[in-house]
């Protein structure tokens, strides 16, 4: 299997991804994912009541948690430049696609996520290096893991980034799952708010076309990973989408997995 990373001007694109969390790099049978996610469900009930989060109308986050010490602030800090996870207070709810079947998972295909995320970034500077402050959202963005230190890598690499809208269906509290997203947007935010970058939560990709549309928001970058269902929504939702917001000579991000 391999992994091919989609990094377009707005192009052609796919993504084959899974949305179960990064429960394990040791994982590689059904029974054990589901025992893991078991006890990383009761981890995120646990936190709950550990954060604050407010949503308001339009998508704008305010969160607040436990404080993090300045020894874990910088292990965070730099494990997300080594391509390492620390796991502390401030991101033990965050997580990402681990499915063992998934050729993109860590525990399948150790260095593709790191690799994607590098020529990412890679290209977001470039995108950005005459900008005073950009924007970028993530669609299907689920429980952050990526996002957390794609955003990070890019504020090293000096990216001004102002604003960041997420974009996945179970950040409506009607829905599933919600418990354990919230904790994690409550995370993201809370972390990120303090560095002075507005947090944006939408709970569809209509919903954040229409804040767009709205505000005149332009994003440099639009990313997609681990969300194979908009994959088949592609020319339906995401492409008009993008043709309506996604600012000129700005990117569009896919982590793709194919069999081959």
């Amino acid at each position: 299997q391999a992994w091919l990373p989609h990094l377009f001007g707005f192009g052609s694109l796919v993504a084959m991804a899974c949305s179960a969390p990064d429960v394990s790099k040791g994982i590689n049978s059904l029974p054990e994912l589901r025992r893991a996610k078991a006890g990383f469900s009761l981890a995120w009930k646990s936190r709950a009541s550990d954060y604050f989060l407010d949503i308001a109308d339009d998508g704008f986050a305010i969160a607040s948690g436990p404080q993090v010490s300045e020894h874990d602030v910088l292990e965070v800090q730099r494990a997300c430049q080594t391509g390492d996870w620390h796991v502390c207070v401030a991101t033990d709810c965050l997580a990402e696609c681990s499915a063992p079947t998934c050729s993109c998972s860590r525990s399948m295909n150790p260095t593709c996520r790191e690799s994607f995320l590098k020529a990412v970034v890679e290209r977001v500077v470039d995108a950005a290096k005459f900008e005073t402050q950009v924007t970028y959202a993530s669609i299907g963005a689920g429980l952050l893991r990526f996002d957390f230190s794609f955003l990070e890598c890019c504020l090293h690499a000096g990216v001004p980034v102002g604003a960041v809208h997420l974009v996945d269906n179970r950040y409506d509290p009607d829905t599933e799952g919600h418990a354990c997203h919230r904790v994690a947007l409550a995370q993201f935010a809370a972390w990120f708010g303090d560095r002075n970058i507005d947090v944006f939560v939408h709970p569809s990709v209509e919903k954040f076309a229409f804040h767009a549309r709205k505000t005149d928001v332009l994003p440099v970058a639009v990313l997609q990973v681990d969300c194979s269902e908009l994959t088949y929504l592609f020319d339906t939702e995401v492409k008009p989408m993008l043709e309506e917001v996604l600012r000129y000579g700005g990117l569009f991000c896919a982590l793709t997995a194919r069999e081959g």
